[in-house]
């Protein structure tokens, strides 16, 4: 474990900051910086959020810590090869990323002098290939108040194609110095065994692996009183088969395998009328099934979306897109009802997880606790790693292509009808709830909040 032993002046209450680019929403890194934010708050610390300005409920807003257009999407697309983008020289790249840090370093100063904040949490900032220019300023920001640091990496920029090969030496000599920076004052988390490995192997630095958790002992998702008009909102009949897409939209979730895995659903379908499905769900001729996309597509992601929409509208499948519709929380806003994305669960039949690569997998563990039967590609820290505790799942294989054309990926046509196959015998299984309960139980062994609490606790001196 970790030793912040040079920290002596710890507090009763101690004020910690977490951060990252973006906080409140429902992507992965959100939900589990909220995670963090509950078990602190029930420890009696002062917890702050710092962020950049698409975010929500964030305690300070650092307007340079948008990655998403502006100059921050111009270094970026300079920066490295894979953008062929040509309309920066070295030097200009140089000055304008030193000049955002720089902004934010400024901004983080006047905060900790103001907040005098005794440990922080820092979330993707030191492996995120988006938003180099950040590494630097919280490092020195680190550095120069000798600030105890847990540096959580989600998704190092290593692990994606876009963010492999620098243009200029400038931003390789950088991001081998910030990306993650080896001090003292920083220790090092990451979500898996693999990720372990290559930090160690690329940087020489040890880290501790914490995948994602989720808090086992709440409540059940459970169609009630607030959510009771889910269906009526998105114009879908009560018998029809739900089928939940809850990531993001962006590539490295190739949804277009959940498409893929619907068309072939849909045909299955006509052949089980007036059958009822493990939840009392009666099928009728009128059944139809339908996709649910609960996540966001961000502006550099757009092409994507609009790819998966012509694929959709190809194959005569029946879809909603309800990302304006959810929130982190149920709520109203200007009178206006916002639904959960538990809410989402709690009306799907079938949860697809087709992603070809995660750094854990958040959706995953909300589809074991919500006991939906779960579609997923065998990415490999799933194969490596979560498949060893033992949960049951509808595999669509671990192997895949992709269309020099489209960009789009696919598993064979045998893998899918056999998912296809298998679902449908799950679906009508009326013992399906014990395969269900049995990967509840093994969420819950190994991946409940406990996990989380006692590695804070023990860290952060909560005790």
């Amino acid at each position: 474990m970790f030793n912040f032993s040079y920290f002596k002046n710890k507090k009763e209450k101690p004020k910690i900051a977490i951060i990252h680019y973006r906080v409140g929403g429902i992507d992965g890194v959100a939900l589990e910086i909220e995670k963090r934010r509950q078990i602190l708050v029930k420890y009696g610390c002062e917890v702050k959020l710092i962020a950049g300005p698409k975010s929500k409920k964030a305690d300070y807003t650092i307007k340079k810590l948008e990655w998403d257009g502006g100059i921050m999407s111009i270094i970026k697309e300079n920066g490295f090869v894979h953008f062929n983008k040509k309309d920066l020289s070295d030097d200009e790249l140089k000055k304008e990323m030193n000049r955002i840090s720089n902004t934010i370093l400024k901004e983080l100063i006047n905060i900790q002098r103001k907040e005098k904040f005794d440990y922080v949490l820092i979330h993707n900032v030191f492996s995120f290939g988006g938003h180099t220019a950040a590494a630097k300023a919280f490092f020195e920001w680190i550095k120069y108040f000798k600030l105890p640091c847990i540096a959580t990496h989600h998704d190092f920029y290593w692990e994606k194609k876009e963010y492999n090969l620098t243009r200029n030496g400038y931003l390789k000599k950088y991001m081998e110095k910030y990306m993650p920076p080896k001090i003292k004052y920083i220790k090092h988390v990451v979500i898996n065994s693999l990720a372990k490995k290559e930090l160690k192997k690329r940087r020489s630095i040890d880290s501790y692996v914490l995948g994602d958790v989720f808090n086992f002992n709440q409540p059940k998702w459970v169609q009630g009183s607030f959510n009771k008009d889910f269906f009526k909102k998105f114009n879908i009949k009560s018998n029809d088969i739900i089928v939940l897409q809850a990531t993001r939209i962006i590539p490295r979730k190739s949804i277009e395998l959940a498409i893929d895995y619907v068309k072939y659903l849909k045909k299955e379908i006509k052949k089980i009328q007036n059958k009822t499905l493990y939840n009392g769900k009666k099928i009728s001729s009128k059944t139809k099934v339908v996709m649910i996309f609960a996540g966001y597509a961000e502006n550099e992601n757009k092409d994507y979306l609009f790819k998966l929409k012509e694929k959709l509208i190809e194959n005569r499948i029946s879809s909603r897109f309800i990302s304006d519709s959810i929130a982190s929380k149920r709520s109203y806003r200007d009178g206006i009802k916002k639904f959960s994305l538990w809410d989402a669960y709690a009306y799907s039949d079938i949860v697809t997880f087709p992603s070809i690569w995660e750094g854990w997998g958040n959706q995953f563990i909300e589809a074991v606790f919500a006991k939906k039967p779960i579609v997923l590609f065998e990415y490999p820290v799933y194969k490596e790693e979560i498949s060893n505790e033992g949960y049951e799942v509808i595999s669509l294989g671990n192997k895949y292509e992709r269309d020099k054309k489209t960009g789009l990926v696919s598993v064979s046509k045998e893998n899918v009808e056999k998912s296809v196959q298998e679902s449908v015998e799950w679906i009508l299984n009326k013992n399906l709830n014990k395969i269900l309960n049995k990967n509840f139980k093994i969420g819950k062994k190994y991946h409940n909040y406990d996990v989380l609490e006692n590695f804070l606790i023990e860290e952060l001196n909560l005790k």
